[in-house]
């Protein structure tokens, strides 16, 4: 069986460079406001840093601007929400496995969280029912929740509610805890909202979308693409007929904003993945976006 936790890691680091690498060394933007008040070093200033943060008497004495380090002393419980429901195993918008694109979210976001000291935990829905195993740090327990992930997104499994899944984290998460829901492309239903903004009081919390395959451009293959819903094929004559492709990516382009704008509208730190080059950009992007404007 291959483990999943160093594939996750292999992207981490393909894509490091000056502001990646002090990801992985810990000094990553922030998920949550606050910071320790013990000194631990300084460090060269990097676009994006806090400006507070900025030791003067250092900088007048090297000629070049550092910034002060603190050393972690609150450990946070990250719990990952991971919707396993039927739509995630259908195909990415990229054409690769939605299933896939999950797991190096989860991964990468939990195994951050670890090397910053805290606790990763994971919710899932599989079969009609919610699954929850309690946060623990260690590299090991992240590959059995990547695992479990694995496991439990079929396309025999029901289909997703993130309104099943955002009530369960407001009764099964009781102390206020990093939530980090990784859900189908889905527009989210007025009955969500109530749910999304207790839970937003109540937590802190970051929402990452897998976007769905593009029906026109298909996963780059001739294969007739199928509903995973009910396995009814998707009529071809969209693929065939430009008028029709315009129209579909046009409202695309329209529901994709309207997703953005939503989440934006109730401050959730919200970001969309379509393909596993785009995970780790993409979620340096949230974090130094939620660092610099709280979500």
């Amino acid at each position: 069986m291959v483990a999943l936790l160093p594939r996750v890691k292999s992207r981490l680091f393909i894509h490091a460079n000056r502001r990646t690498t002090n990801l992985l060394e810990g000094e990553y933007a922030a998920i949550s406001a606050g910071r320790s008040l013990d000194f631990d070093d300084l460090r060269e200033y990097l676009p994006g840093d806090d400006v507070d943060d900025i030791d003067w008497k250092a900088t007048a004495r090297t000629g070049s601007p550092l910034v002060k380090r603190y050393k972690q002393t609150r450990r946070h419980d990250v719990v990952l929400a991971i919707d396993t429901g039927r739509g995630m195993a259908a195909a990415a918008e990229g054409g690769g496995p939605k299933r896939d694109l999950a797991i190096l979210v989860a991964g990468a976001l939990g195994y951050l969280s670890l090397r910053h000291g805290d606790a990763v935990g994971l919710v899932t829905r599989a079969g009609g029912r919610v699954r929850n195993r309690p946060p623990r740090a260690s590299e090991a327990y992240l590959e059995t929740l990547l695992r479990s992930v694995q496991n439990e997104t079929r396309l025999d499994a029901a289909p997703g509610d993130p309104y099943e899944l955002c009530s369960y984290l407001l009764r099964g998460v009781p102390s206020r805890s990093i939530v980090i829901v990784v859900a189908d492309d889905v527009e989210p239903a007025p009955d969500i909202d109530e749910a999304l903004r207790s839970l937003r009081e109540r937590h802190e919390l970051l929402w990452i979308t897998i976007g769905d395959l593009d029906l026109v451009r298909g996963d780059g293959s001739d294969r007739e693409i199928l509903d995973v819903l009910d396995g009814s094929p998707v009529p071809s004559v969209l693929r065939e007929d430009p008028r029709l492709a315009r129209v579909y990516r046009r409202r695309t382009d329209d529901r994709i904003a309207a997703q953005h704008a939503y989440f934006r509208s109730r401050g959730v730190s919200h970001c969309r993945v379509a393909t596993a080059d785009e995970v780790v950009p993409e979620l340096l992007r949230l974090l130094q976006r939620r660092r610099r404007n709280g979500y």
